[in-house]
């Protein structure tokens, strides 16, 4: 008995089960911790476009949300996208109606055919479902529709592009939540420049429908709730301009990208001309090379004038591209109820020039700028009730095609979404660009993430080890 007193009593054995107890004190506080910040789920996107995480307008949508989601992600549990599961659990952290749940095709089949809009119809892997609870209406998304391939021409191999989950997804809870399908009718049938796939999968994404009308034999549908025109190879004849008249007249909505040639179309021009405007029948020079791309003087980089369509774009520093544009004229009809703005403008310096000339030198009777390359009009009538009209008119159809959009960087797209948005009263920025895909995008830290990491781990942590060993020794010492 008397020798484990004196065991007890010794210093080194007290040193050696002060050290012990507190090395299993620092290891349950740490495990409890772990736990603590493991349950719940944080994680900071540091990434320098945030390409892990959803953006402030979906998040605003989320919020808004009342009803119960159900995001369904048919996969064997283990298997899924790392891209898509991620992203899609991001939508569970701002509205606790939201819940997403990994269902095996092979275990639920039942769940899987309900979801299906052909009996046929193959639902791959990674396919996701959003489901309203209380509605019963639900979105089914292709996994391919959730990822962009590009074509590599100089391996000529497959890559992956970009990883559009958060504009599908954003786009389902909207579409699910909704008791209105926004239609857009594409004015065809009489050579129109057809709307390009990939122009009209950002407009999806916005959620709206897209069609085509033939005006040669149909009327403007009841439903339509925006026509898009672009520069027919012939003019229209009479009874169309008469058809998109009455229309416009009882409060339609309509964006229209036409080219110079337009000019020479006197029944196309009948209808912008009841809204003050007219496509110039000359090509825009810009040669201040901060407006245009280098050594294309053609092709321009406008000014954006602060409005609401184009305000997002401008915080952004963003840059619509328009190849072989026209002017804008306004001509002399005074109106009240009409209002015109500008949205893109050419700089001081440009000029117009007839398409026939030979040079892109300015000469003698070339018109001299700044001039309207695209603007926006509203006007009403107020009878019996009270019928609001809007217009987007722009001096191109050019700026639709994939490659200038790819050149802008998805401006063009974007500016031509939010023009769509501020025809139906939505807010413009519901344009979600797709991600850059995580294994092709390398992690950036901006200087003040670099420096706080850098001090973190090379001089505070070491520094409160340095501190804590010099504390332990000293009162070892002086005991």
């Amino acid at each position: 008995m008397t020798n484990l007193i004196q065991t007890l009593n010794n210093k080194k054995f007290r040193y050696g089960a002060f050290s012990t107890l507190t090395a299993i004190v620092v290891l349950a506080v740490l495990i409890i911790v772990n736990f603590i910040f493991s349950s719940l789920n944080l994680s900071y996107d540091v990434s320098k476009n945030k390409s892990y995480s959803i953006s402030q307008y979906s998040i605003d949508i989320i919020k808004k949300v009342q009803d119960p989601i159900n995001i369904y992600v048919l996969a064997k549990p283990g298997s899924e996208n790392p891209d898509f599961k991620d992203m899609i659990l991001d939508y569970t952290k701002y509205n606790s109606n939201i819940q997403v749940a990994v269902k095996d095709p092979n275990l639920y089949p039942q769940l899987v055919e309900k979801f299906k809009s052909d009996p046929s119809q193959a639902v791959s892997s990674n396919s996701v479902v959003v489901e309203n609870g209380k509605t019963n209406k639900f979105k089914l998304i292709d996994a391919g529709q959730m990822i962009t391939i590009g074509f590599d021409q100089q391996t000529y191999k497959e890559y992956v592009q970009s990883i559009d989950v958060e504009p599908q997804i954003t786009n389902a809870i909207e579409h699910v939540t909704s008791d209105k399908t926004h239609i857009i009718y594409s004015i065809a049938g009489n050579g129109e420049l057809s709307l390009p796939e990939k122009l009209t999968d950002a407009i999806k994404l916005a959620n709206y429908d897209r069609k085509d009308i033939n005006l040669l034999t149909d009327d403007v549908a009841k439903e339509a709730n925006l026509i898009f025109v672009t520069t027919p190879a012939k003019d229209w004849t009479s009874e169309i301009a008469n058809k998109v008249k009455s229309y416009l007249q009882n409060g339609g909505k309509a964006v229209f990208a036409l080219n110079y040639t337009s000019s020479g179309f006197p029944n196309l021009m009948s209808v912008l001309s009841a809204y003050g405007v007219s496509v110039d029948n000359k090509v825009i020079i810009e040669p201040n090379t901060n407006h245009s791309l280098p050594n294309q003087p053609t092709v321009l980089l406008p000014n954006l004038e602060a409005n609401e369509i184009t305000k997002i774009l401008a915080d952004k520093q963003y840059k619509v591209l328009l190849p072989v544009a026209a002017g804008i004229k306004q001509n002399s009809m005074k109106r009240n109820s009409l209002k015109m703005n500008p949205l893109l403008t050419s700089s001081s310096e440009s000029y117009a020039k007839n398409s026939s000339a030979q040079s892109v030198e300015k000469a003698s009777g070339d018109t001299s700028g700044p001039f309207n390359l695209a603007v926006m009009i509203t006007d009403y009538t107020d009878t019996k009730s009270y019928l609001e009209t809007k217009l987007v008119v722009i001096g191109t159809d050019t700026l639709i095609s994939p490659e200038a959009n790819s050149v802008s960087g998805g401006t063009n797209y974007n500016f031509l979404v939010n023009s769509i948005n501020w025809t139906q009263g939505k807010e413009s920025g519901s344009y979600i660009p797709p991600k850059a895909p995580n294994a092709a995008t390398q992690l950036q830290l901006s200087g003040g993430q670099a420096v706080i990491l850098t001090l973190v781990t090379v001089i505070v942590i070491p520094l409160i080890i340095l501190v804590t060993g010099i504390v332990v020794w000293a009162k070892r010492r002086n005991s």
